[in-house]
């Protein structure tokens, strides 16, 4: 019984550690960068990455003709796991 209350503590702690280098990854950023993108077009946009994370934006406000603050909002399912305000420009 302890060596898997032990076990599950071990992954308990991980989980989060491993949510945090997906999410810095270079993969998730691209992923996410897109999200935005649509965001700036359409007013808000969702994906889902390929780690199964919900990433949801939304336009918050124009700063100028090519840029805006967009909200970020990544989920693991119901559980938030990083919200965040960005300056995310059009390329064209």
């Amino acid at each position: 019984m302890r060596a898997s209350w032990i076990l599950g503590s071990a992954l308990a702690l991980a989980l989060p550690a491993l949510a945090a280098e997906w999410l810095d990854s270079p993969e998730a950023k691209q992923f996410r960068d897109r999200v935005v993108l649509l965001a700036l077009i359409y007013g808000e946009s969702n994906g889902i990455d390929p780690q199964g994370y919900v990433v949801r934006t939304k336009e918050l406000r124009k700063l100028d003709v090519e840029c805006s603050e967009v909200e970020v909002v990544t989920l693991q399912g119901d559980k938030e796991m990083r919200r965040e305000t960005l300056r995310a420009c059009r390329t064209h």
